[in-house]
């Protein structure tokens, strides 16, 4: 995905009325035009034009029912996510593509003389009906979730930082989240001389995470990431606090991931009760246990 290339073009009135959007978006699944035009402080035939505009650069979706509409595509919140980082001095600078997947685009680039990443969450629209089925989340369109999904993200970092090798979290604007950059690569792209070392030092990890009070909540070979340094660990938008409703089932399943790569890929067999039970053991003194 280019952000670059629309980010450039886009105009002074454009952004007020992405604006607009984003500060509405939270009451109304497609913001009303005359809501946009009231709070951009424009006619609304002009916002009508640049919402059609918009919609031509796939920015925004428009829906004609008993009045015009508008909502965010994930290039439009992203690039406006791009803007607020950019208007409050974090973001200077953005590079290379460095990886896309179903659930966020990242990118490398420059923070305040400092290389960084900035991580453009995106939640998938099948993913969404069933949380917000589950959650009563209403008639909020399903970028609102994904900008949820960055704000959990960040608050993850945010605690576990200093007490569990992750990257430093910089700053969050809607579903993007500003971070270190970590020079490291991902675990299963390494092949360890020590396997069965840094398998401990992961569960150590995974303790040290669980004594913070967070289950990282996908846990995988794809997000722990490995260098001659050490290990981090990444990827928390699905991440829960402990106490939560199935906060155990899934450490349970975090555990069975890692466990199950490990043997498979290494053939190091270790009982998942034992490696649930060495977690909780090591937080003995923890106020969550």
């Amino acid at each position: 995905m280019d952000l670059v290339e629309p980010y450039l073009r886009m105009s002074k009135t454009g952004w007020m009325v992405l604006k607009a959007i984003f500060r509405n978006m939270w009451d109304y699944e497609y913001v009303p035009a005359y809501i946009i035009s009231r709070d951009a402080k424009m006619s609304q035939e002009k916002v009508e034009t640049l919402l059609r505009k918009l919609a031509d650069e796939g920015i925004v979706t428009n829906k004609y029912t008993e009045y015009l509409g508008s909502s965010f595509t994930f290039m439009g919140l992203s690039i406006y996510s791009l803007h607020l980082q950019v208007k409050k001095g974090r973001v200077s600078m953005i590079g290379k593509l460095m990886g896309e997947g179903k659930e966020s685009v990242v990118y490398n680039c420059m923070s305040r003389d400092e290389e960084a990443v900035i991580k453009f969450h995106r939640v998938g629209y099948p993913s969404f009906k069933k949380v917000k089925k589950k959650r009563d989340y209403g008639t909020l369109h399903f970028t609102v979730l994904t900008i949820r999904s960055a704000r959990n993200e960040y608050q993850a970092l945010k605690k576990l930082y200093g007490k569990v090798p992750v990257p430093r979290p910089i700053s969050w604007e809607g579903n993007s989240v500003l971070m270190e950059l970590i020079d490291a690569k991902e675990l299963y792209r390494v092949k360890l001389e020590n396997a069965e070392e840094v398998l401990n030092m992961i569960l150590d990890e995974v303790a040290s995470m669980y004594k913070a009070g967070i289950v990282h909540g996908d846990l995988s070979q794809y997000n722990i990431l490995v260098s001659e340094e050490g290990i981090w660990f990444i990827d928390f938008p699905q991440s829960i606090e402990v106490r939560e409703e199935g906060f155990q089932d899934i450490l349970k399943r975090d555990v069975e991931n890692i466990l199950t790569y490990f043997r498979r890929s290494y053939g190091i067999e270790k009982d998942m009760n034992e490696a649930l039970e060495r977690i909780v053991e090591e937080c003995r003194s923890s106020e969550w246990t």
